[in-house]
């Protein structure tokens, strides 16, 4: 790239290059992608999927996306932006991630209210703009852990600037609410999914970053309360249903009460990064830890590390990311229960395939069927990113997967070996 990494990722947010319709500015952005990998089918017959859509055939889906986003001044420190967004994973269906109102008393303060993205991760502003950074799509090992619908919220922040030492220092702060639903899968197999209702209240979020165009980092913390709640007729209600039952008999203790679900529990997410662009080097890396605060959630840690070195218009860079959970402790249910799992009705059973003790071990060591879901794994990507013209970019990557033993890592489906993923894309801003 041309004009610098930090320089680049600045103007995502600021806004440099815009159309004018009238007095509306106008910026929009767009992927076109495509990704397969090397995984070999299951003695089953089953094929595992990477991040939920890359298997042994070409997939456009996920990597695609159109976006466009709308300002308008009402007057010189008071603006309202709009950004509306469509991926192929959700048939391009159209959703407004950004929706806020924004003043500007000084070149120190800014406050906003309405709809808006978390920053959650250090590239949570332009996570959808696939020209604001080197890869096809940032590492998964970090970047899969918070669902995108976690991460559109609805609230208000404030943000200040000041210079200390001679370096910018930005605090943020945000306070929001948000609800989702999210898809679980339910062993054995992993065939059916759950929809489940996640709300987030007193949802807060603050950020710092210190630093000039040539090196920063950043530290952010996130905290809320989840309550997650199964859809009525789903088969995690009916297992909640069956939980309640087995503690009024006195089979398990008061503690196994709506086990698949969660009401109002304490769940954060926190992490660290850097960037740093220097005479043709470039890197960056992230360190990220999420407790979820629940049985059937993970709590997961991920990182990457990222370098490269800039010739004119093109960007070769390695990445090393690691993905694995972090003190989880699955609630072991007794003999007796997990008997009356998979006894048939007909002898006063459950006759589930799988018993309580292999559900909740499925659940809490979830891939992406549950969009966010986690898993152990190790991989290394080697990219290539060769900016043709002003505003677009040429991508290709091959990323070496290893999940760990016992661990699908983020495939579906245990793979039983490493998998290499390749991937090509077209990406534009305007």
């Amino acid at each position: 790239m041309k004009k610098s990494l930090t320089a680049l990722l600045a103007s995502m947010v600021a806004t440099n290059a815009f159309a004018m319709v009238g007095d509306i500015q106008i910026n929009g952005f767009l992927s076109a992608a495509v990704a397969w990998s090397t995984v070999d089918y299951l003695n089953t017959g089953v094929e595992p999927i990477y991040v939920s859509y890359i298997g042994k055939r070409p997939s456009w889906e996920k990597d695609t996306n159109i976006g466009i986003q709308l300002t308008k001044y009402l007057r010189e420190d008071v603006s309202i932006t709009t950004q509306f967004f469509a991926e192929g994973s959700r048939d391009f269906d159209v959703v407004a991630p950004w929706a806020f109102i924004k003043w500007e008393p000084n070149d120190r303060w800014q406050f906003r209210a309405g709809r808006m993205r978390t920053q959650t991760y250090m590239l949570s502003d332009y996570v959808n703009v696939g020209y604001a950074y080197p890869w096809i799509r940032p590492p998964q090992e970090v970047y899969s852990q918070i669902p995108a619908s976690f991460s559109n919220v609805t609230g208000v922040d404030a943000r200040y600037r000041m210079e200390l030492w001679g370096q910018d220092l930005t605090l943020t702060g945000f306070y929001g609410a948000t609800n989702a639903e999210l898809t679980f899968p339910i062993p054995p197999g992993n065939t059916i999914l759950d929809l489940i209702r996640v709300r987030l209240r007193d949802l807060y979020v603050i950020n710092l970053r210190y630093g000039d165009e040539t090196f920063s980092i950043r530290a952010g913390y996130e905290g809320t309360r989840v309550t997650l709640t199964p859809n009525a007729g789903t088969v995690m209600e009916g297992l909640n249903v069956a939980m309640d039952t087995l503690v009024g008999f006195g089979i398990l203790g008061p503690d196994y009460i709506n086990y698949f679900s969660a009401y109002g529990i304490d769940a954060s997410f926190k992490g660290i990064g850097y960037q740093f662009d220097w005479n043709n080097f470039v890197s960056m890396g992230e360190l990220v830890k999420r407790h979820a605060g629940t049985p059937i959630i993970a709590d997961v840690i991920g990182w990457y590390l990222m370098g490269g070195y800039r010739f004119n218009e093109l960007l070769p860079h390695i990445t090393f990311a690691r993905e694995r959970l972090a003190d989880n402790y699955t609630r072991r249910f007794n003999s007796t229960a997990n008997m009356i799992a998979t006894l048939p009705p007909a002898f006063g059973g459950l006759g589930l395939s799988s018993n309580f003790n292999q559900i909740a071990q499925a659940l809490i060591g979830t891939s992406v069927f549950f969009d966010g879901g986690a898993g152990e794994q190790t991989s290394v990507t080697i990219g290539l990113r060769w900016d043709v013209y002003e505003g677009i970019a040429i991508k290709g990557e091959y990323c070496h997967v290893h999940p760990d033993r016992y661990s699908p890592g983020l495939f579906d489906a245990l793979p039983h070996k490493s998998v290499n993923i390749y991937s090509l894309a077209v990406d534009a801003v305007m």
